[in-house]
């Protein structure tokens, strides 16, 4: 085999090995609710209030938008989706919070129950986050524990998961 063609074999399975590596993941909490972050026990009430809040917000700013209530109980199921505006969004259905620098610093966002898989979670971004324990334990990936990007357009063909369209950058 001469250089040039070992150079590329390097190159080519470097590639490989970078695609295939697992992610590392980080310690976060998901809840469904207020109540069920307080009733856990990992942080005082104002704290779970506190995110719940930040959540919220983030909502509004990063959650899927679609044109027409078809289409989004399409991807999340039967009445669970509201309209804004002209608009309609999936409902909230948890929050996850991602600690950052801290034990008092977190990172909070919305989480979403999809029809595909309405016992899991998933991020404002599609990612489904696994599977959490009776006190909102689990371990997701460092880009689910980023702020995922406000959402200017809406979801078009594809859906949700499909990641087709309606991403924005920013945030």
């Amino acid at each position: 085999m001469n250089l040039k063609s070992s150079l590329i074999a390097i190159v080519i399975l470097a590639i490989i090995v970078y695609w295939q590596w697992p992610e590392s993941k980080e310690d976060a909490l998901a809840y469904e609710s207020v109540e069920a972050c307080i009733r856990a026990g990992e942080h005082d009430a104002d704290v779970c209030r506190k995110e719940f809040k930040k959540a919220k917000k983030l909502h509004e700013e990063s959650a899927p938008k679609y044109q027409s209530s078809r289409q989004c109980n399409s991807d999340f199921g039967y009445n669970r989706c509201y309209q804004s505006g002209s608009i309609w969004l999936p409902f909230m259905v948890g929050y996850m919070l991602a600690p950052r620098g801290g034990p008092s610093y977190f990172y909070s966002q919305p989480l979403y129950r999809t029809a595909r898989t309405p016992n899991s979670f998933h991020t404002a971004t599609g990612d489904r986050i696994g599977s959490v324990s009776a006190n909102g334990n689990t371990k997701v990936s460092k880009a689910q524990a980023n702020r995922p990007p406000a959402r200017t357009r809406t979801v078009s063909r594809g859906g949700f998961g499909a990641r087709a369209a309606g991403r924005s950058s920013g945030g």
